[in-house]
């Protein structure tokens, strides 16, 4: 029901309106009266009405005083305002403020239930808009935390969104990886932003993001002079979060880290934490990452990390299973725990998924084959089989994929232009006169390295990043096309089927 207050310095009026219409009829309740216009601006603070009726006659404020004024506050209800002179040149002046209706003296019951009707249907109308504007706005925002925690943005849009999320170096953060279904994101927020009010939580920002099918997270944010997102308050946070789901969900926490530099560290700790839960039911219902000593660390020095790594996306498998029998010999000598073993092969995969999309390869595919992970470092000699499977799968592709296509530095920079500025108008001129060559020279050098012409290679790149918003956001189809670089959604829906075999509806469905 909306929420109407009157205001008019003649308490028979105040009385007549209240009879004048069935206002619960009308699907509205008084909620004020004033005499007043200064009156009137009190009670809009503090009831907070949909609607305001207000004389233009009235004492210390009149009524189109009152309306400026309340069009410069933080809120602004719907105004009709009434005289008992016909004054055209006040009927202009309440225009200029978007006054939904100018009535005279005596008021006549049909006119009145008129403009009520009128300015009913526009607060649902903008009420509505607004709704969707604000589901836009938070699934934007929940991409844009997913984007910032997996290196999955530009330096740009990395930027962009530090500082609309209000992360600065300063900042204290955790990841939470949630494994079960998700709340109503209305609700969820609701609950999140009441939980904001209660101490030790009240300094904390909480984001929400997803992270695949089944799963999904909060990034949480402290202040430099806000509390420490340690296990006790992690716990204390979790408690909070529990009674919003209608089924048993597991958490999983990384530890507590500092500025932008880190998101990536704490989201794969999280992960870890979450690969390491309990198979038992009853085995527990959070994990939290264990901190390792620095020695265990060294033991697994950047340098052979670089040449895994280097030994796969170079198609080296001889060399790669050799490495990985060293790799596994440092996991058993027992010096490192489980989670962090698993947080280093998360580590690993996620760096070849960067790779793999890169090359034209097919993210969700990868994702599909090494997530869930089927087992985890409690059982060495089962991971051993499970990651030397799929590090050999990964490297024989990335030599397949090399079959016949020497290095080019043109066409590498050409493809790391086009992976940071696919979302706008994009040409090849554009990409040629940016490295300073021929777009004829480029296109046949593209063509030559890559398999397919330019254009093509771009529909692939904005297609693979459009499967990524379908899968993990509730976006429209022609939101999505938007996002992706395609200002028209036929046609992004048309590439999309030619290259996936389905529709964008149908892909989002499956």
């Amino acid at each position: 029901m909306l929420k109407v207050l009157f205001a008019d310095d003649e308490p028979i009026m105040l009385e007549g309106l209240r009879f004048l219409v069935d206002w619960e009829a009308l699907n509205y309740e008084v909620c004020g009266e004033a005499l007043d216009g200064e009156d009137a601006l009190e009670l809009i603070g503090s009831t907070r009405p949909d609607l305001v009726i207000t004389d233009v006659r009235m004492p210390v404020i009149d009524g189109l005083e009152l309306i400026r004024r309340t069009s410069e506050s933080d809120f602004q209800p719907k105004f009709i305002i009434f005289s008992g002179y016909a004054d055209f040149e006040y009927a202009k002046r309440a225009l200029k403020y978007g006054v939904s209706n100018y009535l005279t003296k005596p008021l006549d019951e049909n006119e009145l239930t008129e403009a009520l009707q009128m300015v009913t249907e526009q607060i649902l109308k903008e009420r509505k808009a607004s709704s969707r504007r604000d589901a836009l706005s938070a699934l934007m925002q929940e991409d844009m935390v997913s984007r910032l925690l997996m290196r999955e943005n530009t330096e740009e849009e990395r930027e962009k969104g530090l500082k609309t999320l209000g992360i600065s170096p300063a900042s204290r953060l955790c990841c939470v990886l949630v494994h079960g279904a998700a709340p109503d994101s209305l609700h969820m927020r609701e609950q999140v932003a009441a939980m904001s009010g209660k101490e030790p939580l009240r300094s904390i920002t909480v984001y929400p993001f997803t992270a695949g099918s089944g799963k999904h997270g909060y990034l949480l944010v402290s202040p430099q002079e806000g509390p420490a997102l340690d296990r006790a308050l992690l716990t204390r946070w979790m408690e909070e979060m529990r009674p919003l789901y209608s089924t048993p969900v597991f958490f999983s926490a990384s530890l507590q880290h500092q500025g932008p530099e880190t998101l990536n560290t704490a989201y794969h700790e999280a992960l870890a934490a979450e690969l390491c839960r309990p198979d038992s039911p009853g085995g527990g219902v959070a994990g939290f990452f264990e901190k390792q000593d620095k020695t265990q660390m060294a033991m697994l020095p950047a340098e052979l990390r670089r040449s895994l790594l280097q030994s796969v996306t170079e198609g080296k498998v001889d060399h790669l299973t050799d490495q990985l029998v060293e790799v596994f010999k440092i996991f058993s000598a027992e010096v490192a725990s489980s989670s962090w073993i698993d947080a280093f092969l998360a580590n690993v995969k996620a760096e070849l998924l960067r790779e793999i999309t890169a090359r034209g390869g097919d993210y969700a595919q990868w994702v599909q084959k090494w997530f869930p992970s089927r087992h985890t470092a409690s059982c060495l000699p089962l991971l051993e089989r499970q990651i030397g499977e799929e590090l050999c799968e990964a490297a024989e592709w990335f030599a397949a994929a090399a079959d016949g296509r020497a290095e080019d530095q043109i066409v590498a920079a050409a493809i790391e232009y086009v992976r940071g500025h696919y979302q706008e108008k994009l040409k090849l001129q554009d990409i040629a006169k940016h490295l300073h060559v021929n777009s004829a020279y480029l296109g046949q050098r593209f063509k030559k390295y890559y398999g397919s012409s330019f254009n093509d290679y771009l529909h692939e790149f904005r297609i693979e990043e459009a499967k990524k918003l379908l899968r993990r956001t509730d976006m429209g189809i022609s939101d999505i096309a938007s996002r992706v670089g395609y200002s028209d959604a036929d046609v992004f829906a048309a590439k999309f089927k030619a290259l996936n075999g389905v529709t964008p509806s149908v892909y989002k469905k499956s």
